[in-house]
């Protein structure tokens, strides 16, 4: 996505999407240090954390890509 973000169908999209695409290039190996999808993804869920520990991400987020 153009956000450094991946999209998933399930639970609240671009949030779980990433995080388990993150998941899975670390389990190949990859990191923040030698991937730059890891890097980007990283970025991606750093860039929505609130204050308040949510990511402000909701179930409409889906219906609005």
């Amino acid at each position: 996505m153009p956000d450094d973000s991946w999209y998933g169908n399930w639970g609240i999209c671009f949030t779980y999407a990433t995080w388990f695409a993150l998941r899975g290039l670390a389990a190949a190996g990859q990191a923040y240090h030698n991937c730059l999808a890891v890097s980007k993804g990283a970025g991606f869920l750093l860039k929505l954390q609130l204050d308040v520990s949510g990511r402000g991400e909701n179930y409409l987020s889906c219906k609005a890509k």
